[in-house]
């Protein structure tokens, strides 16, 4: 093993300068990256790029794993992170907005006194060299990264964990930001069975790479293993993050809303998957039945609406005759009978109406006194 880091010690010692510059401009890269990647589009037309996280010159990411004095689990650090990093952005937005404003207010002849004495022009060339990235300087290994990296996935692959971690641990310590290298350090900590060591390894790997679903994915068993509802659901959140077309983690979040009693967070849930999956008539339906549980009686309407709005002609009976009976244990009357007829005329044209809506019709007629239909409906109930 000693001759084996004997053959990098060269390498290492060429690199050492080398990787605190490195690291300096992987950090920076990804701030530019930020500003010009694909993300969400406001009404401006800007873009606002997701966070991203990456380990500053100077932190040692090993003390994540090691060092519990703060008390904290992996997760609520890098969740407060996380929250410190969007709290700093959303401040350079509002700085930024103040500074356009001072500009817009300022005078033409002292721009122009600006521009002609240079500062200006100084500053728009080096914020304009912030956007866009330098080609080449991400996710760019050294010759010995690249080496050690090879050597200790050779060593776990043998089974020599002990030598592959050794390994491992100065890779990250050249190259912080590899979440391949934390990943093999989860398996190589498992295989000898410290599972602690292992899951605060995944945790890191999963954050260094967060459009990885199946790490997210992974965290979550753990989390659920675990019994703990409140990392679950983080870890649940990211997973969703990363794969948003998945329904059965969106069920799976609305799920753990109705464990903890949180009733309206979880109708808002399933409220997503149907604006997501508006052919999904459970989450629908079970949308609605939640909204009625925490006393938002229009929410539930609502849900219910839209989906007949996406499905005029096909909608699902159950759909139908649940939307009917909320408006009915509401006194509706004349609007349980505009969406019957409605039903009636696209939903079931050409068709007999099915007859619990027809009995559901007589009863309205009934309660708003118009007697005449409420008796069609009756002879029709008799004669079926």
């Amino acid at each position: 093993m000693e001759e084996e880091m004997n053959d990098y010690e060269e390498g290492v010692e060429l690199e050492n300068d080398e990787v605190a510059n490195d690291n300096e401009i992987e950090v920076e890269d990804e701030e530019e990256e930020e500003a010009g990647a694909g993300g969400r589009v406001d009404g401006d037309g800007e873009e606002e790029e997701e966070y991203v996280f990456r380990f500053k010159s100077g932190v040692n990411p090993l003390e994540w794993t090691e060092n519990e004095t703060s008390g904290l689990e992996a997760y609520q650090q890098f969740e407060r992170l996380e929250y410190e990093a969007l709290a700093d952005r959303k401040r350079k937005a509002i700085a930024a907005t103040n500074t356009e404003e001072d500009v817009a207010g300022t005078s033409v002849d002292a721009i122009m006194e600006l521009i002609n004495y240079g500062g200006y022009r100084r500053k728009t060339r080096k914020l304009n060299k912030k956007r866009g990235r330098r080609k080449g300087s991400k996710n760019k290994l050294s010759p010995g990264v690249t080496k050690l990296l090879g050597e200790a996935s050779l060593q776990y692959a043998y089974g020599n964990f002990e030598q592959a971690i050794s390994l491992l641990k100065e890779v990250v310590r050249l190259s912080p930001n590899l979440p391949e290298t934390y990943n093999t350090l989860g398996l190589a900590h498992s295989a000898l069975g410290n599972h602690k060591s292992a899951f605060a390894f995944y945790v890191i790997a999963a954050h260094l790479s967060p459009k990885d679903s199946a790490l997210w994915k992974q965290l979550l068993t753990f989390a659920v293993q675990k019994g703990d509802t409140a990392q679950a659901m983080y870890y649940l959140r990211q997973a969703i993050r990363a794969e948003p077309k998945d329904i059965s983690l969106r069920i799976h979040l609305a799920s753990f809303y109705v464990e903890i009693g949180d009733y309206e967070k979880a109708a808002e849930s399933y409220e997503q998957i149907q604006k997501s999956f508006p052919d999904n008539v459970d989450a629908t339906k079970t949308g609605a039945q939640l909204f009625l549980k925490c006393g938002q009686t229009a929410r539930s309407i609502g849900i219910l609406e839209e989906y007949l709005k996406v499905h005029p002609s096909d909608a699902d009976l159950s759909v139908i005759d649940l939307l009917v009976a909320i408006l009915m244990e509401n006194n509706a009357y004349e609007k349980t009978l505009q969406h019957i007829e409605h039903a009636q005329i696209v939903r079931f044209s050409g068709k007999e109406l099915p007859l619990k809506l027809k009995v559901k019709a007589g009863i309205c007629y009934l309660r708003l006194g118009n007697m005449e239909k409420a008796e069609v409906c009756h002879a029709y109930i008799l004669n079926c």
